[in-house]
């Protein structure tokens, strides 16, 4: 058999995966990664265990599926998407019962055409719902769970790998936020895409380095990532022009890459609306809470950076007064600092 199944041992599958529950659904395997030559035909199963309290009924069909630009998963008729395969399985039994401790084999078989280039996909679709004894009077609701067992496959020697970083964004200094885009331009399923983010001062010095977790994508998708700082809040960059380098390994015969020119411009503070004195910076973490000066966090401080938001003395001095990290200042950095005072109040 020339499956290569990533998963072994049987996954707890329900609807919150944080918690260890003896009572769930547990399946073999959830993602099969084929590679099979151009038209072979080859068989394959997995287990299902009702681990649950009650009998189970069971429903098993197919769907198209892809993910959408932050990693969840989308469902789809049939033949919705270009590189589906779903219309090459074929599954049996589609229906059954399933008592509880008992346990069951889903069998499927893929035909790979011969003409095909690069990764198709699939989703196993299976549905649980409670057994119903009999039939009761009145409204019943029934709350029915569906897992995907995903299906890929890739004839050997197919298809190509290409990867781009599309997109490379600063977006909050406190601690330094980044918004990365990368797009699967080849026709093969990346597994898996790593890399790190660097920070570096205007002497090419390294300032910063940020890793983040691995990810897959689809080809022709595109997948956005919000990659943060481990620095402290309040650990801040000083002034001055950094440059901002993105490295991605996708699998490629070479790395992919991109970069930011960011600019800290210095602090221009100065009174807000009807301040006597520039807004302070009590707990020294880099963000100026104290927008009337008085010494003190409240609300007040709030409807004051409220009044003025779009005015030059909040503007030109933006990261000041971005409480939300976002790389601006706008009414919702108005709506956390109200948020700070009520809960200081508390």
């Amino acid at each position: 058999m020339r499956a290569l199944a990533r998963l072994s041992g049987f996954l707890i599958l329900g609807l919150a995966l944080c918690f260890v529950d003896t009572r769930a659904l547990l399946i073999s395997n959830i993602e099969f990664d084929l590679v099979l030559p151009r038209g072979a035909t080859e068989s394959f199963a997995f287990q299902l265990i009702n681990n649950e309290a009650d009998p189970l009924e069971i429903q098993i069909g197919l769907a198209d599926w892809d993910r959408d630009l932050h990693g969840e998963n989308r469902f789809y008729q049939v033949g919705t998407l270009p590189r589906s395969a779903a219309g090459w399985l074929s599954i049996s039994p589609l229906r059954f019962d399933l008592a509880r401790n008992e346990q069951k084999e889903v069998k499927f078989s893929l035909r790979v055409p011969r003409d095909i280039e690069g990764t198709y996909w699939a989703a196993i679709l299976v549905e649980a719902a409670p057994k119903q004894a009999q039939a009761q009077p009145g409204t019943t609701v029934i709350v029915r769970r569906r897992f995907a067992v995903k299906v890929f496959e890739t004839p050997p020697g197919t298809g190509r790998r290409d990867g781009r970083i599309t997109m490379l964004d600063v977006r909050g200094l406190n601690p330094p936020n980044l918004w990365m885009e990368f797009e699967n331009r080849g026709t093969i399923h990346i597994q898996k895409v790593s890399g790190r983010v660097e920070i570096r001062d205007e002497k090419g010095s390294t300032v910063d380095k940020i890793e983040f977790d691995s990810f897959p994508t689809l080809p022709g998708a595109k997948r956005r990532l919000k990659v943060t700082s481990a620095r402290k809040k309040g650990d801040l960059l000083p002034p001055g022009r950094y440059v901002v380098i993105a490295m991605l390994d996708y699998g490629g015969e070479s790395l992919t890459g991109g970069q930011y020119i960011l600019r800290i411009n210095p602090l221009k503070l100065v009174p807000i609306g009807e301040a006597k004195a520039p807004p302070q910076d009590l707990d020294k973490d880099g963000l100026y809470e104290d927008i009337n000066a008085d010494e003190r966090l409240s609300v007040e401080d709030a409807a004051l950076l409220g009044f003025n938001i779009d005015k030059p003395a909040v503007q030109e001095s933006a990261r000041a007064f971005d409480f939300d990290n976002d790389g601006d200042a706008d009414f919702d950095d108005v709506l956390t600092l109200k948020k700070m005072a009520e809960e200081q109040s508390r």
